[in-house]
């Protein structure tokens, strides 16, 4: 071999060293890279148990560190058993609102029922949609993975969108895979701790919110409506006759009575009102945004609901067991601007009502009359 042919062939196992040492530190720089995402998410979001925070910090890192301009994390309802988007970066309004995605219904669906991740190149030659039907994203790529709970069950999806295809490659997958699991682990951390949290604001008995909870509350929607100059209602329900119920039907019946209460009222609500055992037989209902004409229309959809109810027990030889209810009415800043008032004024009022036959919706006291 001559010197030249020597050269010439060093030169270019040199070339070749060169190009293999640039893509392993590309590959290295890839993976620092990887990893330094990997510790930023779990430094970020170790830091918040609330689940709107998390949601939040989650959203800016995935944008920071992703480079991504639409994504969204859907969590799975347990009551309806649909996925609704929680958190989102880049979606329209109307496509957060209306979602509601079954498991195995569209793209995010099947990531959801498969519990694996799923990887669209082109929508475009795809017939799942996204979220629903009408909801858009028929072109550009597609990745979704799912959000895994410690025990295995799926908390929900994350979705990644760009509208170019092919945007997503198997490298992209193995990051967002794992970028999905710190997330998991934040999520699963925040649920179970909502969830304790959700049970000591509760009482054993009905899983209505407890007392202690309920004036909280109360405070706080006391001093905003006086912020905002808004109007707010407080239903003070006994149930008349309570004792009497028990010695018929025996406590165990007793109990069921008010459970079976407890879902009446939760039925005939909104969901922005607060309802709570007060203790015993008393409930409260605290109606944001509601005057005092409204609050007892309110109050009579109740008692005519528990009115017509059966309270059925074990004992069907005793009959069907039928209860009614005494609600006092008060409100602000019609009866007073205080949350104790209110609360007195409500007491006071049922306490009428019950003076003048039970079974009735009152929204005055013996000294207002």
């Amino acid at each position: 071999m001559s010197e030249q042919e020597r050269l010439k062939k060093e030169v270019q196992r040199l070339i070749e060293e060169n190009v293999r040492l640039e893509e392993a530190n590309r590959k290295l720089n890839e993976r620092l890279i990887e990893l330094y995402i990997l510790y930023q998410l779990t430094r970020q979001l170790s830091l918040s148990l609330n689940i709107n925070e998390l949601f939040e910090r989650t959203m800016t890192l995935i944008q920071e560190m992703l480079h991504l301009d639409e994504y969204s994390i859907m969590l799975l309802n347990e009551e309806t058993g649909l996925l609704e988007i929680r958190a989102s970066k880049g979606i329209k309004d109307e496509v957060v609102e209306k979602t509601r995605a079954r498991p195995g219904e569209g793209l995010s669906g099947k990531v959801a029922a498969l519990a694996k991740p799923v990887l669209v190149a082109d929508l475009s030659m795809v017939k799942d949609h996204v979220y629903f039907s009408a909801s858009g994203y028929k072109r550009g790529s597609y990745l979704g993975v799912p959000l895994m709970a410690r025990d295995g069950r799926v908390l929900g999806v994350i979705n990644f969108h760009n509208p170019e295809p092919a945007s997503f490659n198997q490298q992209d997958l193995k990051l967002f895979e794992a970028v999905a699991e710190q997330i998991s682990i934040s999520l699963d951390n925040a649920l179970t701790f909502q969830l304790t949290k959700e049970l000591t604001n509760r009482d054993e008995l009905t899983k209505l919110y407890n007392r202690r909870y309920f004036f909280e509350r109360m405070e706080r929607e006391v001093e905003r409506a006086k912020r905002y100059n808004r109007k707010l209602s407080l239903l003070m329900i006994d149930i008349d006759h309570f004792k009497h119920y028990n010695d018929s039907y025996g406590h165990l019946s007793g109990d069921e009575a008010l459970r079976q209460l407890a879902v009446a009222l939760e039925k005939n609500l909104r969901k922005v009102d607060i309802v709570a055992r007060y203790g015993g037989e008393e409930f409260l209902a605290l109606l944001p945004e509601t005057d005092k004409r409204s609050a007892q229309r309110v109050g009579e959809k109740l008692r005519k609901a528990v009115e017509k109810h059966d309270f059925h027990h074990k004992t069907p030889a005793l009959g069907p067991g039928k209860v009614t209810i005494t609600v006092g009415v008060s409100s602000f800043p019609a009866d007073t601007s205080d949350s104790f008032d209110l609360l007195d004024f409500a007491d006071k009022a049922m306490y009428f009502g019950k003076a003048q036959g039970r079974n009735r919706v009152c929204a005055e006291t013996p000294s207002a009359k």
